[in-house]
């Protein structure tokens, strides 16, 4: 029903529109923030039944051991009472703990054994994975009987703990892909599975959880081609590199372009481990016209990264003057040229400036004559500039820097300083339409919207304690077909005074310190809050207060430093000052989105 509600929405608002990867503080191996890479092999602890005579704090050390390996949770249970066993539901939640921290299991008593670490995160039944705020812990005290003389749990936890050496070697971060309302771009859903699953197993389950639908944190912000109540025949088989897909019936009433969706999605699904696919409706092909077997290729247009090659250019904004910014690819001087065909140029001196995917329009936020503030958008490339149609959209308080999203739908968030923060989007047809969106105690510092027009960043400010966080949420809509902005999930990182965020081809950038005290630097994140980590190479030589980037693989990371200088970085991971040294006006950097 919600789906439907959606596409009303968008029907007459004409409203269309950064992977999970494992949860630890290791290398990061995804390659790109639609979709985690696949995990490398390794190697966990097998499952293994109770020792014989063993002490409760041996046994309890054994059942966390056998509890990690969810292809023997029936080892696992024989640690158990009978009666334990019985009610013990391993499958409902993973507890991801510290396993680094000093004291983790502990005796307390005869009969009692404590587990107490810092908690990094929770992984759902479906797989979805929710970092753990930063001082949450795992806190859960054994009691054991004995039973025929052996030492026996009797009350085990709500699913299972693991510890965080044994997360890579036990789950493979994968995602679930469905499309944004327009039905333009894929969207990516991430989640884990087992890895020691054989390829057929793991395509199974995949196709089965994407057949049920986006989970809470997409919601109905995105849609499914798949008719409701489509299953997949028994299984996934992977023979010879190929995934054989067969759906129910249900499936067979589909149109040509939404059997087209549903191929991409289970394509794009099915992607790190095949990029080969072969899909049946009661036998035959759901693409009758296409070749059998068909490929990941076939769908790249529905890329949910956007590889566009003008998302790679940088522009500016120089003395309230929008700019393009020349140099990057080392091919020409490093230079500021400014936009003057555009109307944008000569008629408003700006204060934040946006550039659609495209790299063909631009919004800017000016003030008036008369001191009210708008967001003024028009043409930036046209041999009558002055003459070109602006566009205006009234503003009010702290306006925050527009963004597009790959439909050239434009977001603009204003008020952002007041108690009831506003976020609007303007579609194609030129409606403003209002997202309502409750921001709590906290306002908004800085907004941006993902290529899909579903994801949304944010970087915010407690009221009260003044701290900065990063959270994601998602464009969903109610009952009463208005545009929400939901899901908000805190990333919770470990990190203080976070001035800014982007989104980037591997998931998050964002300015912070590592502690009070410390250089802001730019950090990389995966979308889900997981990984964080130093970006490969970040320099100590320069504060980072704004970060920017976009989701496109060719996309280099560009730093303002606190001088208001700035800085990229190139493919060698090494630096360039833009100024060279030299005295420079400042300039804000934005890359199209």
């Amino acid at each position: 029903m919600r789906t439907k509600l959606l596409a009303s929405v968008l029907a007459t608002a004409l409203l269309a529109a950064g992977c999970a990867t494992v949860p630890t503080q290791g290398p990061i191996r995804n390659s790109g923030q639609d979709g985690p890479a696949p995990a490398q092999d390794g190697i966990g602890v097998e499952a293994r039944p109770p020792r014989q005579g063993a002490k409760p704090l041996q046994l309890v050390n054994g059942f966390l051991e056998a509890m990690s390996d969810s292809a023997a949770y029936d080892v696992a249970r024989e640690y158990l009472t009978p009666e334990a066993a019985a009610k013990w539901d391993a499958e409902s939640q993973i507890s991801v703990y510290d396993q680094n921290s000093p004291s983790t299991v502990i005796s307390r008593g005869r009969d009692k054994v404590q587990l107490s670490a810092p908690l990094i995160g929770t992984i759902d039944r479906r797989g979805s994975w929710t970092p753990a705020k930063r001082d949450a812990k795992v806190d859960w005290v054994f009691s054991l009987v004995q039973v025929e003389e052996q030492w026996r749990v009797t009350n085990p936890p709500q699913g299972v703990y693991l510890g965080s050496n044994q997360l890579e070697p036990r789950l493979a971060p994968k995602a679930l892909y469905f499309f944004n309302p327009g039905k333009q771009l894929l969207v990516p859903d991430p989640l884990f599975l087992p890895i020691n699953l054989t390829p057929g197993q793991a395509a199974t389950q995949l196709i089965q959880e994407l057949l049920k639908g986006p989970t809470s944190r997409l919601g109905n912000g995105v849609v499914s081609a798949a008719p409701p109540g489509t299953t997949v025949n028994v299984s996934v088989p992977v023979d010879d590199g190929v995934a054989t897909v067969a759906l129910s019936d249900t499936a067979g009433s589909l149109v040509e372009s939404d059997r087209q969706k549903l191929a991409a999605q289970i394509a794009w699904t099915l992607r790190f481990i095949t990029n080969r696919v072969r899909i049946t409706v009661g036998g035959a092909p759901l693409l009758p016209d296409e070749p059998d077997e068909l490929s990941l290729s076939d769908f790249g247009q529905y890329d949910p990264s956007v590889q566009d090659g003008r998302l790679k250019d940088l522009y500016g904004l120089q003395k309230g003057k929008i700019q393009r910014i020349l140099g990057q690819d080392g091919a020409q001087d490093i230079a500021v040229k400014p936009i003057k065909e555009s109307a944008l140029y000569s008629g408003y001196n700006a204060s934040a400036f946006a550039v659609n995917l495209r790299g063909e329009q631009g919004a800017v936020v000016t003030t008036t004559r008369n001191g009210s503030t708008i967001v003024a958008s028009g043409l930036l490339d046209s041999a009558n500039g002055a003459n070109d149609e602006v566009k205006t959209i009234p503003t009010a308080g702290k306006v925050l820097r527009p963004t597009y999203d790959h439909e050239d739908n434009l977001w603009v968030l204003d008020r952002a300083d007041s108690a009831s923060p506003r976020l609007r989007v303007r579609v194609a047809d030129g409606t403003l339409v209002s997202v309502r969106a409750a921001f709590g105690n906290r306002s908004p510092i800085a907004f941006r919207i993902a290529p899909d027009g579903v994801r949304a960043l944010l970087v915010l400010r407690d009221k009260r304690s003044g701290e900065t966080s990063v959270e994601t949420a998602t464009i969903q809509t109610n009952d009463a077909t208005q545009l929400l902005l939901t899901q908000f999930r805190p990333l919770n990182l470990a990190l203080d005074d976070i001035t800014d965020a982007s989104w980037n081809s591997l998931g998050i950038l964002v300015a912070g310190k590592s502690a009070p005290g410390e250089k802001p630097r730019p950090w990389q994140v995966n979308v889900d809050g997981s990984q964080l980590r130093l970006l490969p190479g970040a320099s100590s030589e320069f504060e980072t207060v704004k970060i920017v980037s976009n989701t496109n693989l060719d996309t280099l990371p560009v730093v303002q430093d606190a001088d208001k200088k700035l800085h990229w970085q190139k493919k060698d991971l090494t630096w360039v000052d833009m100024s060279d040294g030299a005295p420079a006006p400042a300039i804000d950097a934005v890359y199209p989105g």
